[in-house]
């Protein structure tokens, strides 16, 4: 485990290849982790994921660097919550690169997070977490989140 305390949030911007590469390699590295579970991108989804993240007009990609290296990704979307009439963001992806956690990463990218959405007037931060990643529950919880005052079934529909 890397233990440097040199944690630097920088805003991504995919038009630089270093960040392009960055959220390529850590996305990747989050579908591959027990907690991503999903099939690793082929070329061409490289590419398409690339192209249609930068030109996503809700979209917002922080990236931790430590030492110039790029260590941790949070990726993000505006919405709009009807009910608050005001902007929402959902962190929509979050991962440290396994030998750079328990460093604080992640909890600085979340701080990141909310300070933008106040400064952008959002209503409320959003997320998702699977019920049995008990680690970012409690990095959820240490960070002032709680499970939603109604519990949601979350579904989805592949097309």
């Amino acid at each position: 485990m890397n233990t440097s305390k040199n944690i630097q949030i920088v805003e991504g911007d995919l038009n630089i290849a270093e960040h392009a590469e960055g959220f390529l390699k850590l996305t990747g590295a989050y579908m591959a982790d027990p907690m991503g579970k999903a099939d690793a991108w082929s070329d061409e989804q490289k590419a398409v994921v690339i192209r249609e993240m930068k030109d996503h007009p809700c979209a917002l990609i922080l990236f931790a660097k430590v030492d110039g290296q790029i260590v941790g990704i949070c990726t993000c979307f505006y919405a709009y919550s009807t009910f608050l009439a005001k902007p929402l963001l959902n962190i929509h992806d979050i991962y440290v690169d396994e030998s750079f956690r328990a460093n604080g990463i992640a909890k600085k990218l979340i701080q990141s997070i909310s300070e933008i959405a106040e400064k952008e007037n959002c209503g409320k931060i959003t997320l998702e977490v699977r019920r049995d990643n008990l680690n970012a529950r409690d990095l959820y919880k240490d960070q002032g989140f709680k499970e939603a005052p109604h519990s949601m079934f979350f579904w989805i529909k592949y097309l």
